[in-house]
């Protein structure tokens, strides 16, 4: 075998690697943003069934407590209440919301190949 032909031999094999790394590159990449549009569509629909119930709950409770206070100050109780749940959220959102959701997109795109090199 003459040295040009390794080297013919060298390229043609260092190129065919470089296609797979790439077609790897976008099958690992569809993957990934599938399984995290997936969970951004799952939390979605979860949520706005959960606003949901939270609504009707509301009513319910604010129709119950209507009994006792009166119309008005039954739903302006609910509504404080409401407010209240919203400041606690947003005072607690990056232990409740950021940091779990940085982790899961950490773990999807950083943890699988840390996983994969140490089963090797």
């Amino acid at each position: 075998m003459s040295y040009s032909s390794s080297i013919q031999s060298l390229w043609t094999e260092a190129k065919s690697y470089l296609e797979l790394q790439k077609e790897y590159l976008k099958l690992d990449s569809a993957e990934k943003l599938s399984v995290l549009l997936s969970a951004v569509a799952t939390a979605a629909v979860c949520l706005v069934l959960a606003l949901a119930a939270l609504f009707f709950f509301v009513i319910a409770f604010a129709l119950w407590l209507a009994k006792f206070v009166g119309g008005a100050w039954s739903f302006s109780i609910m509504g404080g209440v409401l407010l209240l749940f919203i400041i606690i959220i947003l005072l607690c959102r990056k232990r409740w919301i950021v940091q779990p959701v940085a982790r899961f997109v950490a773990r999807l795109f950083v943890g699988e190949d840390e996983e994969e090199e140490e089963e090797v």
